[in-house]
């Protein structure tokens, strides 16, 4: 129980502005890799949830895309500064549900991409489900 309590009552990272700044900065390349290495590290995985529902981005050519962030305050950040997202809540998964529960609901309802890491006025990296799940298991081979 204290695990779980200390996992979940740590999820709030409190970054200074300044840390959120830097790191929104990043390519959605890089960005992409700060995401896979930090919800390995903290088997934590952050969307955007509304009306007991993951929210979802719809792109260009039709296709939806869930929105993954690595921690709260990214959600967060992006939430407050992008005008579609007002209101929008934060939800958490434990790494291991996600993995084994939540995206296999997701594809069931043929939602196949994920948008990582989005911020503000920029893009996020749009990724395959499949691709998501072989970076994951790779990084999560360096905790062995």
């Amino acid at each position: 129980i204290l695990l779980w309590w200390s996992r979940h009552m740590l999820t709030h990272t409190n970054y200074s502005r300044t840390e959120i700044e830097v790191v929104i900065k990043l390519s959605p390349e890089k960005r992409y890799t700060y995401f896979i290495k930090r919800i390995c590290d903290w088997e934590l995985i952050w969307t955007l949830y509304e009306d007991d529902s993951i929210i979802l981005n719809e792109g260009k050519n039709g296709e939806l895309y869930m929105i993954l962030f690595p921690f709260i305050d990214f959600a967060s950040y992006y939430v407050t500064k992008t005008k579609e997202m007002s209101g929008s809540l934060f939800k958490s998964f434990e790494l291991e549900e996600f993995l084994n529960t939540t995206l296999g609901n997701l594809q069931s309802h043929n939602i196949n991409k994920a948008l990582i890491f989005p911020v503000p006025n920029e893009f996020g990296l749009n990724v395959s489900v499949s691709k998501l799940i072989e970076d994951i298991n790779k990084e999560l081979e360096n905790y062995k």
